[in-house]
């Protein structure tokens, strides 16, 4: 064929394709979001960033769960400070006994009496003991209160987590759109080049292999879509979506503090260390009140009621009676109860601060690996974006050399394999560094 033939038909390659763009497609695309009768969020409603963290610490269980467990705590230190208070009590009885006289005689008597009393008692003094129970208690409460903060900051890492997954599936599922766009446009060009005679069927077979597959990925990434969705909601706590997550401009910016600071700022703000030092106050306020349990109890005890008896054939009216006590009690021998509950105390003291050295332990590592892994999102962004912008000039070099009828569709679709592979690595690399420093954040101590 002459080189005058071969302008020709490109000629009229190119006149088909700009007269009949849809023409000659292998397939049509697959549906969009939100039309495969999966979950789909509410249209036209953008969430951002800090309102999702708000509707989380709002609405999701483990945060109220948490704050339930601070209010029964709440009313354990209200227990014990109900030992510096009086006690009373109403009684009111009714008491009939029947019984003989004597052994040898049979004649029985019926005695009936009726008592009708109020009981006040009180504890002195003893050594200690209320004050301490007292005091265990509200440092099991701050225990409990720094267990709701961690708990507030795993939704809040959960929720940020759930929202960056959202973006990155649906930034991927657009890459994998254009990617479909991409090799139609291929396989049109091959069917068009086929038919004026240019190029071979296998060309054709190849290109609409290809954009089969990419239809393929295109399912996945919808898939991945919904699914992220579903997930969202889940870290948010709540039965409906109130909209979905706005994208946003991403900043990779190094840490703005050292290794070092990191650490010692985490061992001071982390809520589960100040959690086990709490718990470690509260149990040394157990050993000593456990300790006190070998001296006295001063307490005060008063009654005052009516009472009768039918003994002298009159059960009413009733006389008053009252009584007024004051005990010393000393403990001598328990058992050994208060000796073992000493040992109890004592053992379970140390298992805490064991504990304690454990997350310290466990919370440096956390911190390293979130320092080491934000730095190393922030190498992969900045290398994945330089690859990525190689990949684009190499693709469209690739589809030009392809229009005008000297590149090969092999040339074509390694490029744009090559295009979509460095899109997605971007992609991903810049949501790992969002979720690497929302990580960073929470191994510190904050939110």
């Amino acid at each position: 064929m002459s080189l005058s033939k071969t302008k020709i038909h490109l000629w009229l390659y190119v006149a088909i394709v700009l007269c009949c763009p849809q023409g000659g497609k292998a397939a049509e695309p697959p549906a969009a979001p939100g039309q495969t009768g999966q979950v789909a969020a509410p249209p036209g409603k953008t969430l951002r960033l800090e309102d999702a963290v708000r509707i989380a610490l709002e609405n999701h269980p483990s945060i109220k769960a948490a704050q339930e467990q601070i209010g029964a705590q709440e009313a354990v230190l209200g227990q014990q400070l109900g030992a510096y208070y009086p006690t009373i009590s109403l009684n009111n009885s009714y008491t009939t006994t029947n019984s003989s006289r004597s052994t040898s005689a049979p004649d029985k008597t019926a005695l009936d009496a009726f008592t009708s009393q109020a009981t006040f008692s009180m504890t002195l003094y003893d050594f200690g003991k209320r004050e301490g129970n007292v005091q265990s208690a509200r440092d099991t409460v701050r225990a409990t209160q720094y267990a709701y903060t961690t708990t507030a900051n795993n939704i809040v890492f959960s929720a940020k987590q759930a929202y960056y997954v959202y973006l990155q599936a649906a930034a991927l599922l657009k890459v994998r759109e254009q990617a479909v766009k991409d090799q139609q446009l291929v396989a049109d060009q091959a069917r068009g080049f086929y038919e004026v005679g240019t190029r071979a069927r296998i060309d054709v077979a190849r290109a609409e292999s290809n954009f089969y597959s990419a239809q393929a990925d295109l399912v996945t990434a919808q898939n991945a879509v919904q699914v992220a969705l579903v997930t969202f909601k889940n870290a948010l706590g709540v039965p409906e979506l109130p909209g979905i997550p706005q994208v946003e401009e991403i900043f990779v910016n190094p840490p703005t503090v050292s290794l070092e600071q990191a650490k010692k700022t985490a061992f001071a703000g982390r809520p589960e260390l100040l959690q086990f030092e709490a718990q470690r106050k509260a149990q040394d306020q157990q050993i000593a009140a456990a300790r006190r349990g070998h001296l006295p109890d001063f307490l005060f005890s008063a009654n005052y009621g009516r009472r009768n008896n039918s003994q002298d054939g009159n059960t009413f009216p009733l006389h008053p009676a009252w009584q007024v006590q004051l005990s010393f009690n000393i403990p001598v021998f328990d058992g050994f109860r208060t000796t073992n509950r000493v040992e109890q105390a004592v053992r379970t003291y140390y298992s805490i601060k064991d504990q304690e050295e454990q997350q310290r332990q466990l919370v440096a590592l956390d911190v390293e690996q979130s320092y080491l892994n934000l730095g190393q999102a922030q190498g992969r962004v900045k290398a994945n974006e330089a690859a990525a912008q190689a990949a684009k000039e190499n693709f469209d070099l690739a589809n030009g050399r392809y229009q005008v009828g000297v590149g090969s569709v092999i040339e074509v679709t390694d490029a744009e394999t090559l295009y979509v592979t460095a899109q997605t690595n971007l992609i991903n690399s810049r949501y790992d560094y969002k979720v690497a420093e929302a990580q960073l954040a929470k191994a510190m101590g904050g939110q």
